[in-house]
């Protein structure tokens, strides 16, 4: 069986997100919250600004994940934002990164069935979620 890095459409990530916030409007921002803080908040510290317990060992430091917004104009880059979190489809032509490809982690975690691939993209879109909420004006 050919694995395939495709992310799932957007109407189906759509319908992840909007089934975690029919379940009340705080629940899912805690569940976002909790992601990022398992998964982002060493390096880019529990507010997102670039300062978790691991950043002093980074050269550059990890990016201030507050200015977004204000670096993309305005507008949250969404989709963009979620590609980073994924990293599948990051050209790596000089080694590895430093920032972990989640995409990844969460696909071994999970499996390759459509349902597992739908869980992997869930958890990407509610940390890009969390992140859109953290945004400073």
């Amino acid at each position: 069986m050919q694995r395939t890095t495709q992310p799932l459409p957007l109407a189906t990530l759509a319908l992840v997100l909007a089934s975690a916030r029919m379940a009340s409007a705080a629940e899912p921002i805690e569940a976002s919250k909790a992601l990022y803080l398992r998964y982002c908040a060493s390096c880019h510290g529990p507010g997102g600004k670039g300062d978790g317990v691991a950043s002093s060992f980074f050269r550059p430091k990890p990016a201030d994940l507050t200015q977004l917004t204000k670096k993309n104009g305005g507008t949250f880059p969404f989709e963009r934002t979620m590609q980073v979190i994924d990293g599948r489809d990051t050209p790596r032509a000089h080694g590895d990164p430093i920032m972990p490809v989640w995409g990844e982690i969460f696909q071994a975690q999970s499996g390759w069935s459509i349902n597992h691939r739908a869980e992997v993209q869930g958890k990407i879109m509610l940390i890009t979620e969390y992140l859109r909420s953290i945004q400073e004006k």
